[in-house]
């Protein structure tokens, strides 16, 4: 059985260089003349969401458009999530079942807070420091003195650094 197949509306991401999320709005894929490039936004036929349709008129999707990146994303996080812990159930042999609610949950980074007395003591060692750790080998025992006795660690003290460079500096 020979299905035949149409291409609908574009699914190219124009914004994916700006790391963001957009589409041209190009609703159905215009055949030209010759080629395979969509008259109607001159992007490849491959682009335009392809829907396979049979002789007897029944309609297949062959792909399913997705409304953001975020969820494209969020969904293979949950698959690759899902297929590490089956591995590792696999090779632990454990016969204890686990819903699979539970395998489908996305830890997040917990994201770092620092109290009112740390970001001035950062702020004021980073303004000794020139706001930049770059070359500072010769201070690196101070810098983690410095951070031992505010309660953070270098490496999250680099990174306030970094991040809040533009604010203060």
């Amino acid at each position: 059985m020979q299905s035949s197949c149409l291409y609908r509306e574009c699914m190219r991401n124009h914004a994916a260089k700006l790391g963001s999320y957009a589409v041209d709005g190009c609703r159905e894929y215009s055949q030209p003349a010759t080629g395979d490039l969509c008259a109607a936004c001159g992007c490849h036929r491959s682009y335009h969401r392809r829907i396979d349709v049979q002789p007897s008129g029944q309609v297949t999707r062959a792909r399913f458009p997705f409304t953001s990146l975020r969820r494209v994303k969020q969904l293979a996080r949950l698959k690759w999530k899902a297929s590490a812990e089956e591995r590792k159930e696999q090779e632990e042999e454990d016969t204890e079942e686990t819903s699979t609610e539970e395998k489908m949950t996305v830890n997040r980074r917990r994201k770092s807070k620092f109290t009112a007395e740390q970001r001035e003591a950062m702020r004021d060692y980073a303004a000794k420091l020139g706001w930049t750790l770059k070359d500072k080998r010769a201070v690196r025992e101070e810098i983690s003195v410095f951070c031992e006795r505010i309660g953070v660690t270098r490496y999250l003290f680099k990174t306030w650094v970094n991040n809040n460079k533009k604010f203060y500096h």
